[in-house]
C-alpha cells in the first residue's frame, strides 16, 4: 500500500505531503506491517537514506486488535512531535542537532519538506526491503 500524508500544522513537516509505503504480511494482523517513507524526511526517528522508522514505534505492543489507522496515528503523531523519539533515534546526528539547536533542526527539516514533500512531486519510487 501506498499512503499520502499530510505534513501536521505547527509542525517543520506542516505543507509537505509524505508519501509512505505500508507492506502488510500474510500474518497480518498478527504480525505488523513494514512501514517506510518513501519521501526524503528530516527526522531523528527516520533513516533519512532508507526511510525506516524506529521499528519499536510500530512493533512495541502490537496485537491483532490494532490495524492500519493505528500505524497512521502513530506516524502522524512523530511527525507532530518529533521530540518523542529522542530517547532511541535512527539518526542520531539529528537527534542531537533538534535537542542542541532546535531553531537548526526547524530550519532544515523545513527545507527538506520544501524541497522532498512539496505536493506538486509525483510519488518517489518504491523502495525494496
Amino acid at each position: 500500500w501506498h499512503v499520502k500524508m499530510v505534513g501536521p500544522p505547527k509542525s517543520p513537516y506542516a505543507g509537505g505531503a509524505f508519501w509512505i509505503q505500508l507492506d502488510v504480511p500474510t500474518q497480518y494482523p498478527f504480525k505488523p506491517p513494514l512501514v517506510q517513507f518513501l519521501s526524503k524526511v528530516y527526522h531523528p526517528g527516520i533513516e533519512t537514506e532508507t526511510g525506516k522508522i524506529c521499528s519499536d514505534v510500530i512493533n512495541d505492543g502490537w496485537g491483532p486488535t490494532l490495524n492500519i489507522r493505528h500505524i497512521l496515528k502513530t506516524l502522524y503523531q512523530i511527525m507532530s512531535s518529533p521530540e518523542l523519539t529522542l530517547d532511541h533515534p535512527l539518526e542520531a546526528t539529528i537527534a542531537t542537532l533538534m535537542r542542541d539547536k532546535p531553531k537548526e533542526f526547524k530550519t532544515t527539516a523545513i527545507q527538506w519538506t520544501k524541497q522532498y514533500a512539496s505536493p506538486s512531486l509525483p510519488p518517489p519510487p518504491v523502495k525494496k526491503g
